[in-house]
């Protein structure tokens, strides 16, 4: 090869190279400390439905082991201005880890559910304590979710029938998200 083909390569390279850089390139890089800048982070994920916005937490911010019957809040405010009505579905499940030579991942099992119709006034807020009647299984993964149903049906109008479903999930959010292990002490005796 001439030195003539290799310029021409190079230079070919270099102009590939950097019109593919302009191309994509979508803003100023740089290695600045973004340790500074806060993380987008939703720290308690939120329910709204009909301008009711709900949250759930554990009792008192308690963490929970296995064995344990969880208690929950569920906090409702009523955002607008109006008398506002929301079912909604409080569901927990749980599921364990899968076998480490199986390739069937394990369902979740369902541990409880409550369905209240929360009815509330203008700007009005409220507490619901949820106690759960169900012990916490070992070595599992917990959901607590909190989703949108419809109410039940309306009894027909002169307009026709309602054809919705009752029960029938809308939307819903992971309200909580927890993980049971079963106490040192109780490892520590089995032993």
């Amino acid at each position: 090869m001439k030195t003539k083909d290799l310029m021409t390569i190079a230079t070919a390279a270099l102009a590939t190279a950097s019109l593919t850089v302009m191309t994509f390139w979508s803003g100023v890089l740089n290695a600045g400390n973004d340790g500074e800048q806060a993380a987008t982070q939703i720290t308690k994920p939120k329910l709204v439905a009909h301008g009711i916005e709900m949250t759930l937490t554990t009792t008192d911010g308690r963490t929970f082991n296995a064995g344990e019957e969880p208690t929950f809040e569920l906090t409702a405010v009523n955002t607008t201005d109006e008398t506002a009505t929301a079912a909604v579905r409080i569901a927990m499940t749980a599921s364990s880890p899968a076998d480490t030579w199986s390739r069937v991942l394990r369902l979740p099992t369902s541990l409880w559910q409550h369905n209240p119709t929360l009815v509330l006034q203008p700007n009005e807020t409220k507490v619901l304590t949820l106690a759960v009647p169900a012990k916490l299984p070992p070595n599992s993964t917990v959901a607590v979710s909190l989703e949108e149903t419809t109410p039940a049906p309306a009894p027909a109008t002169a307009a026709g029938p309602v054809l919705l479903l009752p029960g029938a999930p809308q939307s819903g959010i992971v309200a909580l998200n927890f993980a049971t292990t079963v106490p040192v002490a109780q490892t520590a005796s089995a032993n």
